[in-house]
């Protein structure tokens, strides 16, 4: 009790925020607006206090080198299954329980109170479609399942002050990512019929005031603990794509497999041949780009990264998440090492305590420091705040999980 009014003293005292606060860690950025009658999101926090089972995973029969689309349908059908039916209400969801990562709310791009979504990185012209004549904000809300939400409560476990040496994810955890777009559909054609949000998002790319406003889903991330993939880096990354123009009647149906990586090729430069991934061009909508020399990347996601290479920087203090745009190839090829699971990234000379390909968690946990004056908001390195804005009104990225 002492620990949860210490904290409820520091919402109060110690951030610019008008967080709404339900449980232990804040739900929201902000509360509902006045007259507001949609969803209101509530943070899952009742973390299991002991390690759930990982039998019977679907997948787990499923070789993800040589069935990788079969392997990522699984894993997607798992995380959807009781989530679609309440607009991922997850803790209600009556198959199985899944999980937020806290403090995500504290800063100017934190979670909307609608749907808890955070800001991502903004898409610059040309990248969701060649359409697009207009910078977009995206912004996404993730997810763990049981055995994830065991290790994020072990993390938080007091409060005041996260652990990160606990931060081992247990085989058969898993967690996605639903990422959404404020673009319009007349820039970004494929959207037509995806999923659509009502949202309190920025009211323009630099602002930090809110609006309600519609985006739309047009990716969805997944990443599992697999112990098939310890020779690499011990997690399984896969990226899904709407597409309107795919076969199928539901937004679920047109979710188009773009692929699975389980390891950064590293030492392949551009041109080379990748051996540690799949990437599918079937069904995905023309123009999109890949990660750095081919490898897998999403529509929102940053080209001169990967799904894994980003992931891999997870760590608190914070590290660089992509190369800086003077960066040497040598300096470049750093950034696509085999990082074991929950090893320390050490590529940019920036050691950590490591947080097990979780960008979440190191959120968070710097989120939290900030908030209790233990680091300057702007104290992370600048690759920890590409992509919004280079203006400094304090917006943060959190590039996906």
């Amino acid at each position: 009790m002492g620990s949860t009014l210490a904290l409820m003293a520091l919402y109060a005292t110690s951030t610019s925020h008008p967080s709404k606060a339900f449980g232990t860690f804040p739900d929201a950025h902000e509360m509902p607006i006045s007259g507001w009658t949609g969803p209101v999101f509530k943070l899952s926090q009742t973390y299991p206090t002991a390690k759930p089972s990982s039998a019977n995973m679907p997948w787990k029969s499923i070789d993800f080198k040589t069935q990788s689309e079969q392997y990522g349908r699984a894993v997607l059908n798992y995380c959807l299954q009781g989530n679609t039916a309440i607009d991922f209400d997850v803790a209600n969801n009556t198959v199985r329980k899944w999980y937020h990562v806290p403090w995500m709310h504290w800063h100017d791009g934190g979670r909307e109170f609608v749907h808890g979504m955070t800001r991502e990185r903004t898409s610059r012209v040309g990248e969701l479609a060649p359409t697009q004549t207009s910078q977009a904000q995206n912004w996404a809300v993730g997810f763990y399942n049981g055995i994830g939400g065991y290790t994020v409560g072990k993390v938080w476990a007091n409060p005041l002050s996260p652990d990160a040496t606990v931060a081992k994810f247990g085989k058969g955890t898993v967690s996605f990512k639903l990422l959404f777009t404020a673009a319009p559909v007349a820039q970004v054609p494929y959207l037509n019929g995806s999923l659509e949000w009502d949202a309190f998002i920025n009211t323009s790319l630099t602002s930090t005031s809110r609006s309600i406003q519609k985006v739309r889903l047009v990716q969805i991330d997944i990443a599992v603990r697999d112990t098939r993939a310890n020779s690499t880096t011990g997690w399984v990354f896969g990226t899904f794509v709407y597409n309107d123009n795919a076969p199928g009647t539901t937004v679920w149906d047109k979710m188009v497999f773009r692929g699975l990586q389980w390891g950064n090729d590293p030492g392949v430069a551009p041109g080379g041949t990748l051996n540690q991934g799949i990437v599918s061009n079937t069904n995905i909508p023309s123009g999109l780009h890949a990660g750095y020399g081919g490898r897998l990347n999403g529509p929102v996601d940053n080209p001169a990264s990967s799904c894994l290479s980003c992931h891999a920087t997870a760590q608190t203090p914070g590290a660089p998440m992509v190369p800086a745009s003077t960066a040497t190839p040598p300096q470049i090829m750093a950034f696509f090492q085999n990082i074991k699971a929950a090893h320390s990234y050490d590529s940019t000379g920036q050691i950590g305590k490591p947080l097990d390909y979780s960008l979440q968690l190191a959120a968070g946990i710097k989120y939290q420091k900030q908030a209790t004056g233990q680091v300057s908001p702007m104290a992370a390195p600048p690759a920890m705040r590409e992509g919004l804005t280079t203006t400094s009104n304090g917006l943060g990225r959190i590039n996906h999980q």
